[in-house]
């Protein structure tokens, strides 16, 4: 445990600060050696970054490169022979994140009252989860702690990797998308109005692209605020509608069916599922224990289902290739090796196998995704700009040849 204290050193200085020990008595009596009259000392309770008495006010969670690097050391220190206690001593010292500080002194506490490693983690769900803590159990059984946390920093930097990916290739679209619709927004609310204005004093007949953008904008300046509060409120009810359970399915089944957007969907959740099975068997874990851990990251509720529905069938003594076949949610080459490893033994390599072809496929699915996205926006936010010029245009060339 961790006890904050204050008191008087040997010179009679003020002094503060924290220390780790067992009990209280421990912690007077280590003070007291150490030449300090403690004045005022009270244990420092660690409560996950939830609720009101909070230690960390503002880092609610650990970073996943803090998560990662914390595995990667812990493995590397307890490879080398170290400790558990003196390799979670040097990683607390390690380690930037001050939530993360505070879990790992409640996970030393722990273990020096006897308790396994896994069971200490069960009690930080926010910054351990369920996937983590089974993989670290398994390990502590199998006597192979370290190899399973390295297992388990790989994972999490190959799901970083993924997600980073994936997120850098949005950025270019999503900001080209962002700033096309500002200009058209400045275009139409304050630039459109004052040219226009000349047109509607004239007693000629307008074309009809300047007479669309004549009402577009009317529409926008008289409307706008009403239009935007109304798109918020519907993006918010949709949101929420989302975060339902028959939200949920139903985008994820929309998801599915999209013509460009299914087969990268696809492709992402096998990669996530197939990578996150193979770690947990060659973790040790047992293979319906990994469907059941699987099946809560697949990030799909219609994989999800069928993954269940796979691990009932094992349950009862079936095999679960038939099972996974029937849903139509997994392609036949990764089917072939799922059955293959089913029948040597080999679940874990080929699952891992898997894992990089779907990975492999998904990033060409980006690609070619990202190739029609781009030039698709640049052509669409030209051809409005150039709506509106030519509706500006058309009357101005009218107007010159009726003077001429």
């Amino acid at each position: 445990m961790l006890y904050g204290y204050q008191g008087l050193n040997a010179d009679g200085k003020n002094c503060s600060g924290s220390l780790d020990a067992v009990g209280l008595k421990e912690a007077r009596s280590r003070l007291k050696a150490n030449g300090i009259y403690v004045t005022s000392i009270n244990e420092e309770r660690v409560k996950d970054g939830k609720g009101l008495f909070s230690f960390a006010l503002f880092e609610r969670s650990v970073p996943q490169k803090e998560m990662t690097s914390f595995f990667r050391q812990t493995a590397s220190l307890l490879t080398a022979g170290i400790t558990l206690m003196e390799t979670l001593d040097a990683t607390q010292k390690q380690t930037g994140s001050k939530l993360l500080k505070k879990v790992i002194n409640e996970l030393k506490s722990e273990v020096r009252q006897g308790e396994p490693i896994a069971k200490a983690m069960e009690k930080h769900p926010a910054i351990f989860d369920t996937l983590t803590t089974a993989m670290v159990r398994a390990g502590e059984t199998g006597g192979n702690l370290a190899e399973v946390l390295t297992k388990i920093a790989d994972y999490k930097e190959t799901a970083l990797r993924r997600e980073s990916e994936i997120q850098s290739a949005t950025v270019y679209p999503v900001v080209m998308a962002v700033i096309g619709i500002g200009v058209i927004i400045f275009l139409v609310v304050y630039i459109v109005p004052k040219i226009t204005v000349i047109f509607e004093d004239l007693e000629q007949a307008l074309p009809l692209s300047t007479t669309i953008l004549i009402a577009v904008t009317n529409i926008a300046v008289n409307y706008g605020y009403v239009i935007g509060v109304a798109l918020v409120a519907a993006l918010l009810a949709l949101g929420r509608f989302l975060k339902t359970e028959k939200g949920k399915r139903l985008f994820d089944k929309v998801s599915l069916r999209t013509p460009l957007a299914g087969p990268l969907v696809k492709a992402s959740v096998l990669a996530r599922w197939s990578h996150t099975t193979s770690v947990l068997l060659a973790s040790g874990v047992p293979l319906l224990n990994s469907l059941k851990l699987s099946k809560e990251i697949a990030g799909n509720a219609l994989y999800a289902d069928a993954i269940g529905e796979a691990a009932e069938t094992i349950r009862e003594g079936g095999a679960i290739t038939a099972s996974l076949e029937k849903s139509g949610l997994f392609p036949p080459v990764a089917l072939q090796m799922i059955s293959a490893g089913e029948k040597s033994g080999q679940s874990a390599q080929l699952l891992a196998q898997v894992a990089k072809d779907q990975s492999a496929e998904l990033e060409n699915r980006i690609a070619v995704l990202m190739s029609l996205i781009q030039p698709a926006l640049i052509t669409s936010m030209g051809l409005i700009v150039g709506f509106i010029v030519m509706a500006i245009l058309l009357p101005i060339f009218e107007i010159s040849q009726f003077i001429g």
